[in-house]
This record gives structure tokens, C-alpha cells and sequence, in this order.
């Protein structure tokens, strides 16, 4: 069995929302870093039910998300990733696979 990569609901959201060490934003998504001592990258995902209504789009959207994670986790340091979906999320396939590659690009450079 592997390492279990995502951060388990409460105390790492909490901790990440409330005192972040970096924080990198584009049009649709907000990541927010927490260093962590485990030694390996997490990742967690928030998409309010209030901006997008269906489950199955709320679902895409996160795996979208942690499919990106692990094709990048390699260039990741250890911290407590969580990527924050902005309201106005387009339903493009294209345009979240490149914005979440400009995502971590931007995280890779402040590290």
C-alpha cells in the first residue's frame, strides 16, 4: 500500500485556511501551502456546494485536481496542498487542465 495523499477534512483544512505559508491564485483556483513534517506532499480540494450546484461537476472538478497533483508531485515539496475552486469555474476541460499546469508552475517557483 502507498501513502494516503490527501489531508483528512478537519484539522488540515483548518489549519491550512487559517495560516497558510504561501498562497498562489489564477482565475479559478486559489492553492494555499502549509508546510508539513510527514515528509511527502497532500492534497486536499474545497468546492462549495453553494457555487456549483451538481455533484457530478463537483466530482470532475476534484479529480481534474488530484489527477494534476500526482502528475506534478514529484517537483512538490512536503506541505499540506489545498486547492481552493473559485466561483466562476468554467466547465472546459482544457482550460482547467492549463490553469492548474500554471498552478503549479507558479508554487514550483516560490518553493
Amino acid at each position: 500500500m502507498g501513502v494516503k495523499r490527501s489531508i483528512p477534512s478537519s484539522e488540515g483544512f483548518d489549519e491550512a485556511f487559517s495560516n497558510p505559508d504561501r498562497k498562489v491564485s489564477t482565475k479559478h483556483f486559489m492553492l494555499l501551502l502549509k508546510e508539513n513534517d510527514l515528509g511527502y506532499a497532500r492534497i486536499g480540494v474545497a468546492v462549495r456546494k453553494k457555487d456549483i450546484k451538481l455533484a457530478v461537476q463537483r466530482n470532475r472538478i476534484r479529480r481534474k485536481i488530484k489527477g494534476s497533483f500526482r502528475a506534478n508531485i514529484l517537483k512538490l515539496t512536503a506541505a499540506d496542498y489545498v486547492v481552493f475552486v473559485k466561483k466562476n469555474i468554467t466547465d472546459d476541460s482544457a482550460v482547467i487542465t492549463k490553469e492548474l499546469e500554471d498552478l503549479w508552475q507558479k508554487i514550483e517557483k516560490l518553493i
